[in-house]
């Protein structure tokens, strides 16, 4: 089909692109587009990709006709597929029940529970997987800000360079648990078990709905209950990536409040879904338009650029469901007031200091470091006062290419308050005679976001309170002041996590570290995001949108850390809901 070639081009161009430009910034610190040999790799490259993707996009319609042909032979009931089983079927599988082993008859548990039963056992699960890491990281990851934010509740200080709603969290369970025990490692275990209980609740919930979206259902005629069958395999899998893969598991110990973001996107998202498949149903059941609004309302108040992102999501959203305009807008703008309401009512009754503005203009401010550091000669008397009133001479010498933490803390955040047309001024001059540099430096923290094989190592030669940053910077691997590490069992277990976030081997393992990659979940995703433009189903992709909105906001970051996008290993495992869903009713209409 001439469409589709089209498309496979498309993202064959795009993701050579990313390849190309990743390869360059990750070996050299620079682009180089007059390279000969980069220019010959991305015309190859694309040509290659363009002429593959068509095939697996045929190859995931041949699994879906392979579905339906199995689907189809069953009856409807009230608009969802179901095999009805009659009293008189053949007793063939009583007698292979009969014959099954005890592990699968464990497995058959999974298939007959409830909804509520299976999400309740999922959860014992997952808490139960990460109990040998606990002990073995104990009292937790207190790590990434978390002793600032920790001090802004003991000092009363706050301000809201990081939200205040993560701080009184963090803070007061640390605080109590000090309180009642006079052990700060116990505060800390005790505000990172109940942020794990929160995380793997949600991600049972994942769970379930995956089970609902995935598995053939058949409702036994006698007694009424609904099975699942298949998929049994890929449920499981699904499990162990929640409860083992480490990177999921560090974040669910970890104080640092992206974990606790990432798992109410993934709560979103999943909202978001079932409010596409069934938007008339979701508006009569009030536990999902609690949790949608929660979802939504979490993610603003829990990091400002998840705030930027909800905002700009809604009247896309809005617009693909304007069949229920109103209730859907009513719906979408709640979480904002509320956000808005709370954050406003915190900074007011916390006396916080709001006066930073480093973090919305951090790409700005590495250009011209960056200007600065290669070419000071093409700043005039003039300019270089303008820019030292800023940033001193000082500061500019902590110029770090794929970090901006330094930088941004030196930034004069009073002189931009009385003279930011200044600044825009000289910005806008520099980049008119330095282009490269401006693109270079803004790449340069944000690349490993799009390319698979990138190092996560902004922090080279940073010193932690009990390590210096190396050849890798994966992971905090801390635990800050007050804490203290104590290994209470499973040494091989904190080995292994110093290993993977300290050193670079997991990264440079070929396969295997794509699992560990930002860059290859976000090329999953846009492969399966090209596959629905030639299903036209691009409509399908809508729950995703804050996800990739967040994304986007992620280019103008400081810094590209695993932690800002841990919401793409979560997402993964629904894949497969998310490919059902192009085939279901729901999806009918073209976008």
């Amino acid at each position: 089909m001439i469409r589709n070639k089209i498309y496979g081009y498309i993202f064959g161009i795009l993701f050579s692109a990313a390849m190309v430009t990743g390869y360059q910034l990750e070996t050299y610190d620079h682009l180089t587009l007059s390279s000969v040999s980069g220019i010959l790799v991305f015309i190859g490259l694309s040509l290659i990709v363009g002429t593959l993707a068509p095939f697996g996009w045929k190859y995931l319609d041949r699994i879906y006709d392979k579905r339906r042909g199995i689907t189809s032979k069953q009856k409807i009931d009230n608009g969802s597929i179901t095999d009805i089983l009659s009293d008189n079927m053949p007793d063939k599988e009583s007698q292979r029940a009969g014959s099954k082993s005890k592990i699968s008859a464990f497995f058959s548990y999974f298939d007959m529970a409830s909804d509520k039963k299976y999400w309740l056992t999922i959860w014992g699960i997952l808490i139960v997987l990460q109990i040998p890491v606990m002990l073995a990281e104990f009292p937790g990851f207190f790590c990434y800000d978390a002793q600032d934010e920790l001090n802004q509740v003991l000092t009363r200080s706050f301000s809201t360079h990081h939200p205040l709603v993560h701080v009184l969290i963090l803070g007061g369970n640390i605080a109590l648990g000090h309180k009642l025990t006079g052990s700060w490692n116990i505060g800390i275990c005790f505000h990172l078990t109940m942020q794990m209980l929160f995380m793997t609740g949600v991600f049972a919930y994942a769970l379930t709905f995956l089970r609902k979206n995935i598995a053939i259902k058949s409702v036994d005629k006698a007694s009424g209950n609904i099975n699942y069958r298949g998929k049994k395999v890929y449920r499981t899998i699904a499990v162990l990536f929640f409860g083992l893969f480490p990177t999921i598991v560090m974040y669910t110990l970890c104080s640092t409040k992206d974990g606790l973001f990432s798992t109410f996107l993934l709560l979103l998202v999943i909202e978001l879904m079932k409010l596409l498949s069934d938007t008339e149903n979701f508006f009569k059941l009030k536990r999902h338009i609690f949790l949608l609004i929660l979802s939504a309302m979490m993610m603003s108040l829990l990091r400002h650029n998840g705030f930027y992102a909800y905002i700009v999501f809604i009247p896309f959203g809005v617009f693909a469901l304007r069949k229920y305009y109103k209730k859907v807008l009513i719906l979408f703008i709640i979480p904002v007031i509320l956000s808005i309401v709370i954050e406003s009512g915190l900074t007011a009754a916390l006396n916080a200091d709001s006066s930073e503005h480093q973090e919305m203009i951090t790409v700005s401010i590495m250009q011209l470091a960056r200007t600065w550091r290669y070419t000071p000669e093409d700043f005039s008397e003039e300019d270089k006062e303008v820019l030292l009133s800023f940033l001193s001479e000082r500061a500019l010498g902590t110029y770090e290419i794929r970090a901006a933490d330094y930088m941004k803390s030196f930034f004069d955040n009073a002189e931009y308050d009385e003279n930011s047309g200044a600044y825009w001024k000289l910005w806008a001059k520099m980049m008119v005679s330095h282009p490269m540099t401006y693109i270079n430096a803004w790449f340069l923290t944000c690349y490993p976001y799009w390319y698979p094989f990138a190092v996560i190592n902004p922090y080279r030669g940073h010193q932690m309170p009990h390590f210096t940053y190396e050849d890798s910077s994966y992971f905090e691997y801390e635990v800050e002041p007050p804490g203290e590490r104590h290994t209470l069992a499973f040494g091989f277990i904190d080995k292994l996590y110093y290993k993977m976030s300290l050193t670079p081997f997991q990264q440079k393992t070929p396969i295997v570290s794509l699992l560990f990659s930002m860059g290859f979940y976000f090329w999953v995703w846009m492969y399966f995001a090209f596959y629905t433009i030639t299903k036209r189903k691009l409509m399908v992709c809508l729950p995703l949108m804050p996800v990739f909105l967040t994304w986007l906001t992620l280019m103008l970051g400081p810094v590209a850390l695993i932690r800002y996008m841990l919401i793409l290993w979560y997402i993964t495992p629904l894949l497969p809901a998310f490919f059902g869903h192009i085939y279901s009713s729901v999806a009918e209409s073209k976008c």
